[in-house]
């Protein structure tokens, strides 16, 4: 077992030298252009998640208690058997980043009381086996591509010992136990280093592969996402990148392709979230294709009587049309051609869509436009608040048909971007200055701080967080679920 644990930690130290230096020329690259989804997070995260696992320390270590079963050992011709743990008490783990391969688990002061009996040819009797452990794990996750899973794999284990008595009922058995002391040392190494990295090569991604990789979101009830990883985890020294690829699930493909993504952790919180505008741009694509924005004016907001609904708005602007119809009630029908195109940029985010606005009186078409229309603004987050502004809007006009003689271009420009900048833009800032809370955050995570980015082609969120209690009970309830299905067998 202890040349295993060279052989391995050796190599694996050799890997993780080499590794080092590749990853300050090539950690950018090793993810790919289809990146759509980025998970980054530090020590910082990796302290925040080892206080989620302490919170269920108590039902990982009431499930193991009820289902460990630990196997006869021959020690030199005595017969150990029904061994069985009385007690124990898990540690809060420490987890820490091994640069350029994966995680570190550190599990110092594991104690450990087994009971059971012994025999020696016509002697026997009972003992109690107390032991205080260090346990040191290493373990990689990876991409398995094929099947679109993230998959663990135990790559080093090493027991230190802290103690370890046998007593065997009185003082000259104990004596004797002595001498079987470092073979059980030998045996509860072995066992526990075989079921780390059984939990690490089977149990763990068992998991990884219940979680499902098409998830629906309330909000976007009849929106299907897919998640499956980009690459490998990018282990640096002081953060970890998870790319992945998520996006609607369409049965076309999208008239646009992932950009890929340049960046990762802020040290400063806890995680960090980088989600491209593909992402954003596929649920646009389904949810807002060709014809599914429908705007009419006169509306509650513009109701008949109000300016824009007159032909006499257009008397200096567009003579032509109300010396055509003076004083006439003007309808506007918008639909838009596509979907919009959201494309964040460095400080802003853009949005781009194609619409078509008739300008009708009694009812018939008078002038048939096709515009696109372009708008900029910024988004910020305070707590779980989103909060933004559209600061500026610019339409390309190009007229179809009018019935009232040529129309220019620019005074068709104008007269499409005064209407916008009164209609659309009011509504979209009041909406984004008074801001909306991110669906169920309140309910799930109390947030402390948080930093929203637009960069190049993706926004970055990060932030501090910590679980309200009805979170840490739902993940108690799973965890409860999780750990009954596994039999846990030394």
């Amino acid at each position: 077992k202890q040349w295993y644990q060279r052989r391995v930690r050796g190599s694996f130290d050799n890997m993780v030298r080499f590794t080092t230096l590749l990853l300050a020329f090539t950690a950018a690259a090793l993810a790919t252009n289809q990146e759509t989804f980025r998970l980054s997070f530090g020590q910082k995260g990796l302290d925040w998640f080892e206080t989620v696992v302490a919170d269920v320390n108590d039902v990982l270590r009431d499930v193991i208690m009820k289902g460990l079963v630990i196997p006869p050992m021959d020690m030199n011709g005595v017969a150990v058997e029904q061994l069985k743990m009385r007690d124990m008490s898990l540690p809060k783990p420490d987890l820490s980043i091994v640069e350029g391969s994966g995680y570190k688990l550190n599990a110092n002061g594991l104690l450990m009381v087994i009971d059971g009996a012994w025999s020696y040819g016509f002697f026997s009797g009972e003992l109690t086996v107390n032991t205080k452990l260090n346990l040191e794990a290493i373990a990689s996750v990876d991409a398995d591509m094929k099947r679109g899973k993230f998959r663990t794999n135990g790559e080093a284990c090493d027991v230190d010992f802290v103690s370890l008595e046998i007593d065997m009922g009185n003082d000259l058995l104990n004596r004797i136990a002595q001498g079987m002391v470092e073979d059980v040392k030998t045996e509860i190494a072995g066992i526990v280093c075989k079921e780390v990295d059984t939990a690490l090569d089977s149990g763990i991604n068992s998991l990884l592969n219940a979680i499902p990789s098409e998830v629906k979101l309330h909000l976007l009830e009849d929106i299907v996402f897919t998640f499956a990883p980009d690459a490998d985890p990018i282990y640096s020294a002081d953060h970890v990148d998870v790319p992945c690829r998520v996006h609607a699930k369409s049965k076309v493909p999208f008239p646009f392709a992932p950009q890929g993504i340049t960046d990762s952790l802020d040290p400063e919180f806890i995680g960090c979230v980088l989600l491209s505008d593909y992402l954003v741009n596929s649920v646009s694509f389904l949810a807002l294709g060709k014809g599914a924005i429908r705007e009419s004016i006169p509306n509650k907001k513009f109701p008949i009587g109000s300016d824009l609904t007159n032909t006499a708005y257009f008397k200096k602007s567009l003579p032509q049309l109300y010396k055509a119809y003076p004083n006439k009630e003007v309808t506007y029908k918008i639909t838009n051609l596509r979907h919009p195109e959201l494309e964040f940029d460095a400080g802003l985010q853009k949005i781009n869509v194609p619409l078509r606005v008739l300008v009708q009186v009694d009812g018939a078409t008078i002038i048939n436009l096709r515009l696109t229309l372009n708008t900029r603004g910024d988004l910020s987050i305070r707590g779980a608040k989103i909060t933004g502004t559209c600061e500026e809007i610019d339409t390309k006009t190009v007229v179809v048909s009018s019935k009232i003689g040529d129309i220019d271009a620019k005074v068709a420009n104008d007269i499409m971007d005064d209407i916008f900048l009164k209609t659309i833009i009011p509504d979209v800032n009041a909406f984004f200055k008074k801001g909306f809370t991110l669906p169920c955050i309140e309910k799930a995570i109390d947030v402390r701080r948080v930093l929203a980015q637009t960069k190049d082609d993706f926004l970055r969120v990060c932030g501090d967080f910590s679980l309200t209690k009805y979170t840490q009970d739902k993940i108690r309830e799973v965890v409860e679920d999780i750990v009954k299905k596994f039999t846990f067998a030394f």
